[in-house]
């Protein structure tokens, strides 16, 4: 019997296409997170760039689309860091006065004197420990992340513009690699990823924008100054669901605990229902699901599961599977 064997130089090519891509993943593993975020932001842009390319032309409506997500994002997030260091840079010339204010606080809370006097002994320690050690230390750390940070950020701004531009052309020209038969079926699953990519992050960057508008009259009503500030910062933490938004929360409710500790219980525990349980447990995953197709409780795990395994890449990569997954599923039943 004459039995077919696959050529050995289509395996040989086979195999070193797999070596490639592994080794590109490798090498671009560090810049991850920015790529993933590049493409999250394309996703988030592309229907401003549908409105403006019959207009415009395909290179100008990408670029123009870019800048009207990235230059918002980029001001809230060099502010709120600059704003971040400098509160800090006060905190630690200041600790005298900190520390005058925390014991009035609990003097104020009703707190025993005696607890007091020993909590008088304890905080500069603690201050001086932080100032002393921790901060030296994790010195070189924090300006090496904050390296890759500022180098990430730059990089989703280019992969956002060459996805826009370029991501159409790329896929078109690819299908020429599969088998004819293929194509048409391979090119209909890929509009099903596109549309649950789009819904998916247009629909959480909605979400977003929603929580950082109702935070306004929430931080306006317990007096926090830089309302708009904060307000910008919960915008940027909800587009990373689930854990951000305590990173704004907890350092507002250390701020009013200074001043007043039952208005700090208050602020916590109402911003916990309304900027946290509310829009995050149920909210996102019921709009997100509904804009993308995808069930709310995959949306709602995949966002924890991705978050706690990953990190930021996680909250990325985690719902991007899952979306494939839903797509191959839409593709076979609908």
């Amino acid at each position: 019997m004459n039995e077919k064997r696959p050529d050995k130089w289509l395996i040989v090519l086979i195999s070193a296409i797999l070596a490639l891509l592994a080794l590109t993943f490798y090498f671009l593993t560090p810049l991850l997170d920015g790529i993933l975020m590049g493409i999250v932001f394309a996703y988030v842009a592309k229907p401003i760039k549908r409105r403006l390319e019959e207009r415009v032309g395909n290179f100008l409506s990408s670029f123009v689309s870019t800048l009207i997500i990235l230059i918002p994002v980029s001001i809230l997030l060099f502010y709120g860091i600059f704003q971040g260091i400098t509160q800090a840079i006060n905190l630690f010339t200041h600790q005298s006065e900190f520390q005058t204010q925390i014991i009035q606080a609990l003097r104020e809370a009703g707190l025993k004197e005696e607890y007091i006097s020993q909590i008088e002994m304890i905080v500069p320690h603690i201050i001086s420990f932080i100032s002393k050690n921790l901060l030296q230390v994790s010195a070189i750390n924090l300006t090496f992340r904050l390296i890759i940070f500022l180098m990430n950020f730059l990089i989703s701004s280019i992969v956002c513009f060459y996805v826009l531009m370029d991501a159409d052309k790329f896929v078109s020209r690819s299908m020429r690699i599969l088998p004819e038969q293929y194509r048409e079926g391979f090119a209909r699953f890929v509009e099903k990823v596109d549309e649950v990519f789009l819904g998916l992050w247009f629909g959480n960057f909605a979400v977003a924008v929603m929580i950082g508008i109702a935070s306004i009259p929430f931080f306006l009503a317990f007096g926090i100054p830089y309302t708009a500030l904060l307000s910008g910062l919960i915008f940027l933490a909800a587009l990373i669901p689930v854990f951000a938004e305590w990173m704004v929360l907890l350092p507002v409710t250390i701020y009013l605990a200074i001043h007043n500790v039952y208005t700090a219980i208050w602020f916590i525990s109402l911003g916990f229902i309304f900027l946290y349980l509310i829009p995050e447990i149920i909210l996102r995953p019921h709009f997100v699901g509904y804009a993308s197709n995808i069930h709310p409780l995959l949306i709602l795990l995949s966002f924890l599961g991705g978050g706690l395994v990953g990190g930021v890449t996680g909250f990325f990569l985690a719902p991007m599977l899952v979306a494939v997954g839903t797509a191959l599923y839409n593709y076979y039943t609908s």
